[in-house]
């Protein structure tokens, strides 16, 4: 039988209750090291299944307006990109960063024969594989296991949550989920690294290893707390203020090569989701505007850290939404939506095959864009591999990114 002191006691339940929180996923430790010009993605999960039609609007379609007499856009409200489509008023700093050439939105964009369940569309979004029987590991996290030495690598792939989802999910375990990192920093690792010394190496091996990854990530928040992230507009919420510490963590040289970050919350009292089955104008009046400015502070953030070129952010979502409104004041699980992303080096504006309202499948805008096609571009034009390596079978790449 172990015996334990007072002291010892005291120390780990003083670290016990805190790891749930922010349960790390990696036990190596995050050495200073800078990240070079290697690129970096950010993804932004919007939470629920975003509505593509009233983000880009067919403000010309008089179909439009009969599916939805009370929640369309008024054509005098929205954000006029060509002579038919125009965005949302409350993406107007979207609208800026696509006029600047540094944001794009891919029209039409799922697969065929879409899920409108919100666990399995999650699935196949975050695995890149519509499959039965779909990958244990994620997109990127795959992407990962192929392009870092995860012997030597500190952590690859950050989620800002409470725990890690499929996306970065990694054979390696080089990724890890943060869901509090006020926490992380009121944490001293030098500390933490002192407790690990005193111990055994017999006693509680599986709280030390939850402890040195504790210390891996204060050690790593405590560098990108010198970013400048603070001077720029980032909303006050969990999203807004994850992205800032993204982008802390991007400036001040973290090794990190993938984050993930997600807008919108099943829980209230936080943000309402993209699961707009009720009062559908309000949300995104919130939510759109939440979006906006948040990715705005993040590309004027990279910029002024000289940071920009390396960084590609898109979104995804569970699925679309249906044409037409339902008793409610809101909309029904659909198919095809919309995808944005925000870079340095990426192709702008509009892009795909806008809105068919005369293409529907059971009520929803069928896909003209392959989701996988835009992964596609990301790994071969982006992260320098090839998407066979990752995604499996052959998808022609959709151009988001500069060749």
């Amino acid at each position: 039988m172990v015996s334990i002191s007072r002291r010892e006691l005291l120390t780990w339940f003083a670290l016990a209750p805190t790891l749930p929180r922010f349960l790390v996923q990696s036990a190596h430790a995050a050495a200073p090291d800078a990240a070079g010009d290697q690129p970096i993605v950010v993804v932004v999960r919007m939470l629920g299944g975003n509505d593509g039609l009233n983000a880009v609007v067919p403000f010309r379609d008089d179909r439009y307006y009969k599916a939805r007499p009370t929640i369309a856009i008024p054509s005098h409200d929205v954000v006029r990109m060509t002579a038919e489509h125009g965005l949302h008023p409350q993406l107007i700093d979207v609208r800026r960063l696509i006029d600047e050439g540094h944001a794009g939105i891919v029209q039409g964009v799922g697969y065929a024969q879409s899920s409108r369940a919100h666990a399995r569309a999650t699935e196949i979004w975050e695995t890149g594989s519509t499959a039965e029987d779909a990958p244990v590991h994620g997109w990127l996290g795959r992407y990962l296991d192929h392009a870092c030495e995860c012997g030597t690598s500190p952590t690859a792939g950050v989620q800002f949550g409470d725990a890690l989802g499929r996306t970065l999910s990694t054979a390696s375990g080089i990724s890890r989920s943060i869901g509090n990192p006020r926490l992380l920093l009121d944490m001293d690792p030098q500390v933490l690294g002192a407790v690990r010394a005193a111990t055994p190496s017999n006693r509680f091996a599986y709280l030390r290893q939850m402890e040195n990854a504790l210390g891996d990530a204060s050690r790593q928040l405590h560098r990108a707390a010198n970013g400048t992230g603070r001077r720029f507009d980032y909303p006050d919420t969990s999203f807004g203020q994850s992205l800032r510490w993204a982008g802390d963590m991007i400036e001040t040289g973290c090794p990190t090569r993938v984050y993930y970050v997600t807008i919108g919350s099943f829980d209230p009292p936080d943000a309402p989701s993209f699961d707009t089955h009720i009062d559908q104008v309000g949300k995104h009046q919130l939510l759109f505007s939440e979006l906006g400015r948040s990715v705005r502070a993040f590309a004027d953030h990279m910029r002024r850290a000289g940071q920009f070129n390396r960084v590609l952010l898109l979104t995804f979502s569970d699925f679309g939404r249906m044409v037409a409104e339902n008793r409610t004041r809101g909309t029904e699980h659909g198919d095809a939506s919309i995808l944005f992303y925000v870079g340095g080096a990426v192709r702008a504006g509009l892009v795909g095959e806008p809105s068919d309202l005369g293409r529907v499948r059971d009520g929803a805008l069928e896909a003209t864009v392959d989701f996988r096609q835009v992964y596609a571009d990301v790994l071969e034009h982006w992260l320098r591999v090839d998407p066979r390596r990752i995604l499996g079978d052959t998808h022609n790449p959709f151009p988001i990114v500069k060749a």
